[in-house]
């Protein structure tokens, strides 16, 4: 009975999960190739249910179960409702990656639902060791879904994945193995109370930078990192949002919990990831306006919004935990409102260029407007939900000491170093000169995305005390 009980606190939705993976895969071995559509179907109706089950559970307290290894509250509840939600968006932008691969449908959702379930497992996980798991199978979807068009490019992309996953993972079980050693357990809430009882030690902060390296380097979220770059431009547009999306979430989820259960103990860990934080920023955000290559520029724009997550990670306070879900909510939109214009673009004129986006405003306003709003809140400008998202990242890092107030001063300067990476595009978009663009009405549902984004991007700055409600109340029970 106390197995069928975690199940229904916890684990509906994962249950959800692998029973339509195993749908998907037993539908796969009886249907032919013009039922692609059913796979979608099934998928989509699968994230629905898992909505309507993580919010059935008493979620307003901590439920602990299978030997406190996962956990679930309102923060893991609302970190899976966004996951769900921007899972929800790629496939609904998919629709010409499946049509074009009809014959692999099912085998793309089974591979697709599997990265969700890491990813759900992930944001649950309050143990190192179903933390290492979740991220070993949330690794190993995103690898698959890199090479699923199994051209050169995507071969190479699933490559480099697959090596820095598998040099990440080692660091990360390294600095596992280090912390074991030292306080006796894996489970984060026994290592935070070893440590508030015998203090902290330099095998300690070595551990915790191991695990933090290895962390971000699964994050890509770490500065030099251009395996990043690589994977996003060898992948589809698709996989594309989805690399930007998924992993990131479950990600933030899982440091923001190291963070207050293991990291906090050592002010050091917080100052140099603040300052880690940064460096990346900068580094990415020169990337970007350096690039010619629209995919490239946006792989870099994910590594400046995991900057500045970090950032606000790293500021331990509730209002900071707070900020981040308030950030996550809206970079949901507004990414992937960015990648929803480039898959319309890049399918009908089968190009990555930059500047083949010239004057584009001359023959689609509606369009070319949606994707600079996406554009604007992610440069953090107004009237944009990417604005407030600043303005609280501000606010959370202003509440600290001196050496906070010194971060946030160099914190504003490479948002504005940022925001030149996002004009970069913007002003390929009304200039004067056109490239005799006409868009087809081909990928009807990226474009109906693409414009409820850049809504949902507005609605958020004119009316986000709900999402602000939401995002402080989830903070408390991390």
């Amino acid at each position: 009975m106390n197995i069928l009980t975690d199940i229904q606190n916890v684990f509906l939705p994962e249950l959800i999960l692998i029973i339509t993976i195993l749908i998907n895969i037993i539908v796969s071995l009886f249907l032919n190739t013009n039922t692609y559509k059913l796979a979608k179907i099934i998928t989509l109706s699968a994230l629905f249910i898992c909505v309507g089950f993580l919010y059935l559970n008493k979620s307003e307290t901590s439920y602990y179960t299978f030997n406190d290894m996962f956990i679930s509250n309102i923060f893991t509840s609302i970190f899976k409702t966004i996951t769900i939600i921007s899972g929800s968006l790629i496939i609904l932008c998919s629709k010409n990656l499946i049509r074009e691969k009809r014959n692999k449908s099912f085998e793309y959702f089974v591979i697709f639902l599997t990265g969700i379930l890491g990813a759900f497992c992930l944001i649950s996980a309050s143990d190192f060791l179903s933390a290492f798991i979740a991220i070993e199978l949330l690794g190993i979807s995103c690898y698959f879904l890199s090479g699923y068009r199994k051209n050169h490019k995507s071969k190479e992309a699933a490559l480099k994945y697959l090596i820095t996953g598998a040099s990440a993972s080692t660091i990360l079980l390294l600095g596992i193995s280090y912390l074991y050693g030292i306080s006796g357990s894996t489970n984060f809430a026994i290592i935070s109370n070893s440590f508030i009882q015998n203090g902290i030690n330099l095998f300690y902060i070595g551990a915790c930078l191991l695990i933090l390296f290895g962390s971000l380097f699964k994050l890509g979220c770490i500065p030099f990192s251009n395996w990043v770059i690589d994977v996003y431009e060898g992948s589809n547009y698709p996989t594309c949002l989805y690399l930007s999306l998924i992993p990131k979430i479950a990600a933030i989820a899982f440091l923001a919990r190291l963070f207050v259960y293991i990291f906090s103990f050592s002010p050091i860990i917080l100052i140099l990831t603040a300052i880690l934080s940064l460096i990346t920023i900068v580094y990415a955000s020169i990337g970007a306006i350096k690039q010619s290559n629209i995919k490239r520029l946006y792989a870099y724009s994910s590594i400046i919004h995991s900057g500045f997550l970090l950032l606000a990670i790293s500021n331990l306070t509730v209002y900071s935990i707070a900020t981040v879900i308030f950030y996550l909510i809206t970079y949901i939109f507004m990414n992937a409102g960015i990648w929803c214009a480039s898959i319309i673009y890049s399918t009908d004129f089968q190009t990555d260029n930059i500047e083949d986006y010239k004057g584009l405003f001359k023959k689609h306003p509606y369009f070319t407007i949606a994707l600079s709003i996406c554009l604007i809140g992610l440069a953090g400008l107004p009237p944009s939900s990417g604005f407030l998202a600043k303005i609280f990242l501000f606010s959370a890092i202003a509440r600290g000491n001196f050496i906070w107030l010194t971060i946030l001063l160099f914190t504003m300067l490479t948002t504005i170093i940022a925001m030149f990476a996002y004009f970069k595009v913007i002003r390929e978009l009304f200039a004067k000169k056109t490239n005799n663009i006409t868009l087809n009405k081909q990928n009807l549902f990226a474009k109906i995305m693409l414009y409820i984004c850049a809504f949902i991007t507005i609605i958020i700055c004119i009316t986000p005390d709900l999402f602000i409600k939401i995002s402080q109340i989830a903070s408390y029970y991390i």
